[in-house]
């Protein structure tokens, strides 16, 4: 991201992969790229790919650029923003020997200038929902073509129906699950979406209600920002296997993380050691991986909070209480 322009390239930064179609005036088509919670290739996949290059041929044959406010498309009128610029990069990349700024330092640096004005709130970290926040999945391969609807979620309550092809939100064109989640970032914490979807070779205009809270997702803990919101527990561990759980008498759905490492200060002060296999975090016992794990207190606890740990130690169980510092590193 050296060198990039913010005000051009707007995407998120905790992703795996973004690509955006344009004409030599930057004047935008669409973009491909972004992810879901469950996976990070959840819609990067070659067919979707060579659909969607194909799409922007015959966009760009018509000279079909996005008429959305949402993107720049050639408009000047400033100095471009770049990351550099954000004031807490210069010393992010002042303690790395290689100088790559990544799209994830982008997020993490905007995040810490927030928190460094106090102005930093734990939604933040929630930018750039999908179509899993509105209730529906879109075909991974077909990525406007809506696959199925939850029950009583916004989009089912609007009268989306499984098999639509999501054509507009907004004003916004959506070929592919990037261009929706572009509209979705700029959709208000409260209030209302429109969308236009296909059906039986009809355009259908549909208007979604949201709620306060509609863009928070299920499993945030892949973003690499989510650090920046709270505390983590200072190690890194391991799922038991199969085999292992038997052994210990630890059930399958439960939570059995094998610490491999520590780092945290609070950690050691604790007791934790490396071996220990956590079964229960501050009242939680359901299956985690490290992520997750992390993710629960930097969601849900503040700094200097006290929280118990339960530890398989020696074939029993053995209750410590971990102490999170009393604020974020430098």
């Amino acid at each position: 991201m050296n060198g990039i322009n913010l005000d051009l390239f707007q995407f998120e930064y905790d992703l795996t992969w973004m690509s955006f179609f344009m004409d030599a005036e930057n004047r935008i088509y669409t973009r491909y790229g972004g992810r879901d919670d469950s996976h990070p290739e959840s819609h990067l996949n070659r067919d979707s790919l060579l659909a969607t290059m194909n799409s922007v041929v015959m966009l760009h044959k018509l000279n079909d650029v996005l008429k959305s406010p949402l993107e720049p498309n050639g408009r000047t009128g400033r100095r471009p923003r770049t990351p550099e610029q954000i004031p807490t990069m210069a010393r992010m990349m002042a303690k790395r020997k290689n100088k790559c700024i990544h799209c994830h330092d982008v997020k993490v640096a905007k995040l810490k200038h927030l928190r460094n004005q106090d102005k930093l709130k734990r939604h933040m970290v929630f930018t750039y929902p999908t179509s899993a926040n509105l209730g529906i999945t879109v075909d991974a391969r077909e990525q406007a073509l809506v696959r199925t609807v939850q029950t009583g979620s916004p989009a089912a309550r609007a009268g989306i129906r499984v098999g639509d092809r999501i054509v507009k939100a907004e004003a916004h064109r959506v070929l592919t699950f990037g261009d929706l989640s572009r509209v979705l970032e700029t959709t208000p914490a409260a209030g209302r979406l429109a969308l236009q979807v296909q059906r039986d070779r009809q355009v259908i205009p549909l208007r979604l209600e949201l709620a306060n809270g509609w863009r928070q997702s299920k499993d945030p803990s892949w973003r690499e920002s989510l650090h920046m919101v709270g505390p983590n527990c200072g190690l890194w561990g391991r799922k038991l296997n199969v085999n292992e759980r038997r052994r210990l008498k630890l059930k399958p759905d439960k939570l059995a993380l094998k610490v491999t490492y520590i780092w945290g200060p609070h950690t050691r002060k604790a007791g934790i050691r490396v071996g220990d296999v956590i079964v229960g975090l501050d009242g939680q016992s359901r299956d985690m991986n490290i992520k997750q794990l992390h993710a629960h207190p930097t969601l849900n606890r503040n700094w200097g909070d006290t929280i118990p740990v339960v530890l398989r130690r020696s074939g029993r169980d053995v209750t410590v209480r971990m102490t999170f510092p009393k604020g974020p590193p430098d």
